[in-house]
């Protein structure tokens, strides 16, 4: 039964650290969508890199290094726009911090089920390492994919038959 709770909180733990991993970076889209109309005119913004959506103050730096002095300007003298963005930015910064407090936890949790309830010694700390690694890249390739191009477009695709079958209904 030991077993068992540990492997419960192993798992919450972990989706403590993913899904507001999600949050943290729908929030930072967000503010990032509402600064886009301050960029430099037929300037296109490169990519935000994992390193970037790991440690969020680096979009907000690489943000205002992008738009120039003048986008910033226009944004801050806006103050219903700035207000929003700065909102967002906090938000999602917030999120990240509840993220990496979940990645903590489910060290932790992954720690106490491989060394304290399956009892693995030194394999243990290797498995550990091993496993949180994994998890917290597959977690970020989650992140990504949930918040992709990809996905919206799968999205809007499974909702045409829900359409197509509410249309039949009306018409009949």
């Amino acid at each position: 039964m030991e077993i068992i709770i540990g492997f419960l909180g192993f798992v919450g733990d972990w989706l403590l650290f993913i899904f507001p991993m999600y949050q943290g970076r729908m929030e930072l889209m967000e503010s990032n969508s509402l600064f886009a109309k301050y960029q430099v005119k037929g300037h296109k913004p490169k990519p935000i890199s994992l390193l970037e959506w790991i440690i969020p103050p680096l979009i907000f730096h690489r943000l205002k290094k992008t738009a120039g002095r003048a986008q910033i300007k226009d944004l801050v003298n806006n103050k219903e726009d700035f207000k929003s963005f700065y909102s967002f930015y906090n938000k999602g910064l917030a999120w990240y911090f509840v993220a990496y407090a979940g990645f903590l936890n489910g060290v932790c949790s992954t720690y106490e089920l491989l060394n304290e309830k399956m009892e693995l010694g030194t394999i243990g700390i290797i498995l550990l390492i091993i496993i949180s690694l994994i998890i917290f890249f597959a977690g970020q390739y989650y992140v990504s994919y949930l918040t992709s191009w990809k996905r919206e477009k799968r999205f809007i695709k499974g909702l045409f038959p829900v359409i197509k079958n509410t249309l039949k209904q009306k018409h009949q």
